[in-house]
């Protein structure tokens, strides 16, 4: 089941940068599957809820679905003006190469560090890699 309410889609393409966050998530209880959701960033840092979708598994197949789906909502042409942010979701960084090869898709910096502080513990090394995200450079 996919969601893209036209309220969120078209305050999403008034309102918001162009950033979409991608994530997923599982469903437990009688009914067991996974959510997959996009939000994007409002002129507030703040969430903007994209769409979602309910699927069995999360897959590569399940992800190309899911973005296939938002890519006609949003009607994006070409992934040039887009950025896409996510963790290491299994099957979403292929999904992504095969319908937007051009865009530029970055890793969320908290799920890096999740990963990160298993083989390296510590606040200095934490402080050192979000110092390191929020580093800018010139052009």
């Amino acid at each position: 089941m996919y969601v893209c309410l036209a309220g969120c889609r078209q305050g999403f393409l008034d309102g918001c940068r162009p950033v979409i966050g991608l994530d997923g998530c599982h469903v437990k209880g009688p009914y067991p599957g996974q959510i997959l959701t996009a939000v994007g960033v409002d002129g507030n840092n703040g969430s903007f809820p994209i769409a979602y979708a309910v699927v069995e598994i999360e897959s590569k197949q399940s992800w190309i679905w899911f973005l296939r789906l938002l890519i006609e909502d949003l009607k994006i042409t070409s992934g040039l003006s887009y950025v896409f942010i996510s963790d290491k979701q299994k099957g979403l960084i292929p999904a992504i190469e095969t319908l937007l090869p051009t865009v530029e898709h970055r890793m969320c910096v908290r799920h890096l560090h999740n990963n990160f502080r298993s083989a390296h513990s510590g606040v200095a090394l934490k402080h050192i890699l979000w110092a390191a995200a929020r580093a800018t450079t010139m052009p």
